[in-house]
């Protein structure tokens, strides 16, 4: 049950902010707001204005086209044109029924110079939520309709229609450069908060604070902010004073870091990318389905966008990207239906990742099987050692194959500390366990070859030792072939949205892959559930 608190909290802000919660935004001059708060669309030397004829669309889309039109003069963010500029438009369908009008900019940009202004990692927006124990969501309303074009570029936005020509005096949707531009006017309307209490990825902005009151403040801060810059925020689509939050992807909460539901969904939706299941034995699946090499890319994009929740992905994966290479056969054999499912069955059962304390020592496990090596960084930040940022894993090359044990494993240290370089730089000491007892007394050795030299300068920019550990002890490695998901405790509850989630812990898993299950994927363990409820 709520708090009185966060209820009367939540009213407030919403009666105290209702001029900039719009629904729809207020028609007049969108303004600069600060220097550079325009639009550039600057274009390569030599070329002329591209003009293309009016497409054609369905009838009934035609009155459609006029109200967007006479809707968009209205508020004053397109004007008729006489520009010798001229993309045709296209609908495309959005949620609810309803109809977008999108500019077909591709001639247009094609001739821009590009805008290199850097987006920003998404492992470094996630990071910055460490310690956040409340959070709350804007939406920016159209947010690309609330930046203006510089005066000297709107012709250039230009578009044909059958009722004739217009331009638009904001930031069309379509254009190359416009995320670039909305990245850039959003940080410098708010450099203050990001990363202190704010992050924002485009149009999608979370406020975070470690404590309710600290959030009230800094949820005002922003909101007073956009009232500034007279930027309008989509109320129905605000969350205000929640306890957790899912952002690009992610399901962020005090407890950690976990895939959103959807994401795992979309996942186990995806069927094998052949005409007809697996046979039995080692009989290969002979037939590929239409586009199958092309599914298989977009499966492995899924997946790979959440490898950081899955133990040694390079390797689990491998078997599906050997049918990716060039000129390879593609023949689904018992071993790409066993990588397949490995890889749907671990983004089904990804454990819950810690964000990163920077304060705090860290240990990075590492380990080599011959043909990949993997990584973890763990840290004890009072509930057990448990995985944090998650985990990473590459796949050799053939020549790295044929190095020396003692070199791949020393190539693992430096891949690790290569890939956590963001959070382990600067940390006060990093424990490197490793299986391998010579890499102990590395650091001390008199006689590298050129390479060692290299890795061992590369790692001087770091506080670690090495630490021998036997390998049954490395807790990031499963078993070869499909992992064993027997649950052997349940530890905790919640309810998020409606539906029942159990904390359990698998058997011969460490804390590190607990992890939140629906109570309806639970059916094998009703008495144990019923032994935690009774």
């Amino acid at each position: 049950m709520e708090a009185p608190k966060v209820t009367a909290a939540r009213d407030l802000i919403r009666e105290n902010f209702s001029d900039i919660f719009q629904e729809d935004l207020p028609a007049g001059h969108r303004p600069e707001r600060f220097e550079g708060g325009y639009h550039r669309i600057n274009i390569e030397p030599g070329h002329k204005p591209p003009s293309q004829p009016v497409r054609t669309i369905p009838v009934p889309m035609m009155e459609e086209l006029k109200r967007q039109i006479i809707k968009y003069v209205e508020l004053g963010i397109l004007r008729p044109s006489s520009s010798p500029y001229g993309c045709p438009i296209i609908f495309a369908p959005k949620p609810g029924g309803k109809w977008r009008m999108c500019c077909d900019y591709r001639a247009l940009n094609n001739i821009t110079i590009k805008d290199t202004y850097p987006l920003p990692p998404h492992d470094t927006l996630l990071e910055q939520l460490k310690g956040a124990r409340w959070f709350s969501r804007f939406d920016f309303n159209q947010f690309f309709h609330q930046i203006p074009i510089h005066p000297d570029d709107i012709h250039k936005t230009a578009i044909r229609t059958r009722y004739g020509s217009y331009e638009w005096t904001v930031m069309p949707f379509g254009l190359t450069n416009a995320p670039a531009t909305a990245l850039r006017v959003g940080n410098r309307a708010f450099f203050d908060f990001i990363d202190q209490s704010l992050v924002i990825f485009m149009d999608d902005t979370i406020v975070y604070s470690p404590d309710f009151d600290s959030h009230v403040k800094h949820v005002r801060q922003f909101l007073q902010r956009c009232r500034d810059h007279q930027f309008y925020i989509r109320p129905s689509k605000v969350e205000l004073f929640v306890r957790s939050i899912d952002f690009i992807g992610h399901h962020i909460s005090e407890a950690g870091l976990s895939i959103i539901e959807d994401r795992i969904r979309a996942v186990m939706a995806i069927q094998p990318p052949v005409s007809y299941g697996p046979t039995v034995g080692k009989q290969p699946l002979r037939r590929m389905a239409k586009d199958g090499k092309s599914s298989l890319r977009s499966f492995l994009g899924m997946v790979g966008q959440f490898r950081r929740f899955i133990p040694k992905f390079s390797k689990i994966a491998e078997p599906l990207n050997r049918l990716l290479k060039d000129n390879a056969e593609f023949v689904w054999e018992s071993e790409q239906q066993q990588a397949f499912d490995n890889l749907k069955s671990a983004i089904c059962h990804a454990p819950v990742l810690q964000l990163p304390d920077q304060k705090l020592p860290s240990i990075m496990e590492v380990d080599e099987s011959g043909t990949h090596v993997g990584q973890v960084v763990l840290q004890d930040q009072g509930k057990g050692m448990k995985p944090y940022y998650g985990y990473h894993s590459v796949t050799l090359s053939d020549t790295q194959r044929r190095w020396p044990i003692p070199e791949i494993e020393l190539f693992a240290i430096v891949e690790g500390f290569r890939f956590f370089r963001h959070i382990l730089l600067g940390a006060p000491e990093t424990i490197v366990r490793s299986d391998h007892q010579p890499l102990v007394y590395f650091q001390s050795k008199s006689t590298l070859s050129p390479k060692q030299a290299r890795w061992l300068d590369e790692l001087s920019e770091y506080n670690f030792r090495i630490e021998h550990i036997s390998g049954e002890k490395i807790k990031m490695i499963t078993e070869e072939g499909q992992p064993l998901f027997e649950i052997s405790h349940i530890l905790s509850d919640k309810i998020t949205r409606g539906v029942k989630y159990y904390l359990v812990r698998y058997a011969g898993y460490g804390p590190e892959h607990d992890t939140w299950v629906k109570a309806t994927e639970l059916t094998n363990a009703a008495d144990m559930i019923a032994a935690y409820e009774g």
